[in-house]
């Protein structure tokens, strides 16, 4: 098979149990396009799948870095482009499935991310406007020039903020619109053929999952994952302190709040997430939309269908 199945869709909407699914079907192995899983030691917060879920399908990319690392993008495309050789060398197929939508825009329309073309000094403006005049200011920056981009970045998330605001700046300097761009980089040849589905599920019963899910985290050790983090007293830009599932019980851990309202706002802010990744499915990606209320059985023929 010439090509390459990715699946994505909102955290609990099912990725995880569709790729198992098809890759029994298609002889395959996955690929995770999550940006928390690459972590090693954060498993229930992140929703990694199980040894038991995965019932005998590798999954890859998965426990690569130590919580403290630093992983950009441009590292995920690499390494998702070497295992995707690596796989194929074994004759299996390839299925990426996650929710980071830009990790999956990355590998699918083969993105640029060439540092030669920061400059640093603008980069340090930002970081200083961050927080001299907070995260807010910063976010409406990226607001005024580009509102779709702002849209599906959390303004506490400073690195992607300021990342989008760099990219924006380059762009308009190029007298480009950011759409435009975009196009520009997917008509761009890949050598690579991917096929790109995308799961929707009416939203009351995806919330419903999304709270359900919560309770189960926290009945398995959330908790005591959250704990370990804020221990380590790391920088406040780094990727797992600013990482939902586990800064929402920061305040509770100092004696601000209760359990039950870190709780209350880990379901609201996970329900929040699953909103910004539809709109980023939606706008920054051409999908093949899957009715999620389907069984996954009725799902993988649908997709067959395309192969």
């Amino acid at each position: 098979m010439d090509k390459i199945i990715c699946i994505v869709g909102p955290t609990a909407s099912g990725k995880t149990g569709l790729a198992i699914e098809l890759a029994k079907r298609i002889d395959a192995e996955v690929i995770s396009a999550d940006s928390m899983q690459i972590y090693k030691g954060l498993d229930v917060g992140t929703a990694k799948v199980t040894k038991e879920e995965a019932d005998g399908i590798p999954h890859h990319l998965i426990d690569i870095c130590n919580i403290e690392d630093k992983f950009s993008v441009a590292d995920f495309k690499q390494m998702c482009y070497d295992k995707i050789e690596e796989i194929r060398s074994r004759g299996k197929n390839v299925i990426i499935a996650g929710g980071t939508g830009l990790y999956v825009n990355a590998v699918v329309y083969n993105m640029n991310f060439n540092e030669e073309d920061v400059d640093y000094n603008y980069r340090k403006e930002l970081e200083n406007i961050a927080k001299e005049k907070g995260n807010d200011y910063l976010h409406s920056m990226l607001e005024n020039i580009d509102p779709q981009t702002a849209k599906q970045i959390h303004k506490n998330n400073v690195k992607r903020v300021i990342r989008a605001i760099e990219m924006a700046k380059n762009v308009k300097l190029k007298s480009i619109h950011m759409s435009e761009e975009k196009e520009r980089i997917k008509n761009e040849k890949n050598k690579y053929d991917f096929l790109v589905f995308c799961i929707e599920q009416e939203r009351e019963y995806l919330y419903n999952r999304i709270n359900l899910r919560v309770d189960l985290m926290l009945k398995d050790g959330i908790l005591d994952e959250a704990k370990k983090v804020y221990d380590m007293k790391l920088p406040e830009d780094n990727t797992c302190m600013q990482a939902i599932g586990y800064k929402e019980f920061f305040p509770y851990f100092e004696g601000k709040i209760s359990l039950e309202e870190a709780v209350d706002t880990l379901k609201k802010e996970t329900r929040h997430y699953a909103k910004r990744q539809m709109t980023w499915f939606n706008n920054k990606l051409e999908c093949i939309k899957l009715d999620g209320s389907k069984p996954k059985n009725e799902l993988v023929d649908e997709i067959l269908k395309f192969i």
